[in-house]
Formats: structure tokens, sequence, C-alpha cells
């Protein structure tokens, strides 16, 4: 069977430039619906020619399955260089959004270090120190609120940029045992403990938010830091500054 995709995709191709079509403007895609089918093919068309390669498991699946199977799939051959463009196929839940797809292929670039789109948000899982629910709609409601500014935050500060390049992206962190390694962080209250929550910024502890308002406070921090960051006169001054 493999050899049989591969051999259909490499005589169609010779097929199409036989009639004309340039062979920089063919690209080809073996989409299986086994991921270990899905890397053995890739891999073989990969080194018997040079076209560009357009990944995806067709027939993912529904949700965690679909995206599961996704990601094992095309994180193995895009962490060995295989793969030009990507597309993730999930059936939509009952009126589910078909941009999730989009996200997922997104996610997967991001969490992989290869592109970045928005900035990552690292949330704690939870544990016993905590009895509610605010830490997880804090940060579902950060990471929607993040989502919702870049393309904003792209067209007005040309710097941020940088975010899509994974070169110099903005990273949350929700836990006090990464502060230091975050861009932004916040650690929330445990369970009977008073609600304040201190804010980290490039390490350094700036504020400790109190009340209700702590997560449109925690929003406007992370704006404020994007035009402080991003803006082009400001980010030279800061580069100035530092040497």
């Amino acid at each position: 069977m493999h050899e049989a995709m591969i051999l259909s995709a490499l005589e169609s191709a010779r097929r199409a430039e036989d009639i004309g079509l340039a062979h920089d403007k063919i690209i080809l895609s073996v989409k299986m619906s086994g991921v270990q089918d899905l890397i053995a093919v890739y891999r073989k068309l990969a080194v018997r020619c040079d076209y560009p390669l357009h990944l995806g498991l067709t027939e993912a699946g529904m949700g965690s399955k679909g995206i599961v199977a996704s990601t094992a799939a095309l994180a193995v051959l895009l962490q060995e260089g295989i793969g030009d463009t990507i597309r993730i196929s999930l059936t939509p839940e009952p009126g589910g959004d078909r941009r999730q797809e989009v996200i997922v292929a997104q996610e997967i670039l991001q969490a992989m270090g290869l592109r970045s789109f928005t900035p990552q948000v690292t949330a704690c899982p939870g544990c016993g120190r905590t009895s509610s629910d605010y830490f997880q709609r804090l940060a579902q409601d950060i990471q929607h609120y993040l989502r919702q500014q870049m393309p904003v935050w792209r067209e007005r500060y040309p710097g941020s940029r940088s975010v899509e390049s994974g070169g110099d992206g903005l990273r949350g962190q929700w836990s006090w045992r990464e502060q230091a390694g975050a861009h932004i962080g916040i650690s929330l209250p445990g369970t009977g403990e008073i609600p304040v929550a201190p804010v980290y910024v490039d390490g350094e502890k700036t504020v400790t938010l109190k009340g209700e308002s702590i997560a449109a406070e925690f929003q406007q921090i992370v704006a404020d830091y994007v035009v402080r960051r991003y803006t082009p006169h400001l980010s030279n001054s800061s580069q100035e500054i530092r040497e």
C-alpha cells in the first residue's frame, strides 16, 4: 500500500510536468489515516523526490482523539525536517467550529518551536493547594484575550511579528515555580489563602493584584507589556539603554 501511494504521487507529478505544469508549482500529498502509515510513507517519499510535501492525517477523528493522532504523526515528520505545509483534519462536534483545525495546526507548530502565532500561555494543572476553578478560568480568559488581540497587535506594533518567528515570544506563567522563566507571570492563591496574586515581569515582582478585578488588571499588564516591548521607538530606546 505504501509503495502504491508513493508511485501514484510521483507518476501524477511527472505527468503534470509532461503536460506543462512547472516543477516548482507542484506539491505532493499522500495523506493516510493511520499514524504509522503516514510516517512511513512520507519518510520514503522525502528521499525519492524534491517536491514540497503537504502533511495531513486524513480522517483523524473527533475531539482529543483526532488532535492526539494528528500531533503524533506530524510531530515526528516535522522534527525530521519532512513537510512544507500541514493540514489538520478533524471531524467537528455538532455545532463545532471548523477554525479548531487551524488552531490545532498552529499549536503544533508553536509547541515544536517552528513558528509562533500567539503568546504562549503556560498554566498550572492544579494540585492539592487548589480547590477553586479560578486559575482555570483565568488561564482560559487570558488565552482567549491574547488570541483576540494578536491581529490588532500585529498591525499596531510591527515588532510584535517577532512573536510569530518563535524567537522572542511572550510567555505567561501561573505557578510560582517557573516565574523566573516567564516574561509575565502571576501566582494565584491556594486553598484558604488570602486572594492576592503577585505579578512578575521579566523575572521581577512588579505588583500584587487583589480583589475581584485580578483578571482584568492582569490583561492590562499584558497589553502594556506588548506596547512597551514592541512599539519600535520604545524598543529601540530600551535596546540603547541596555547597551
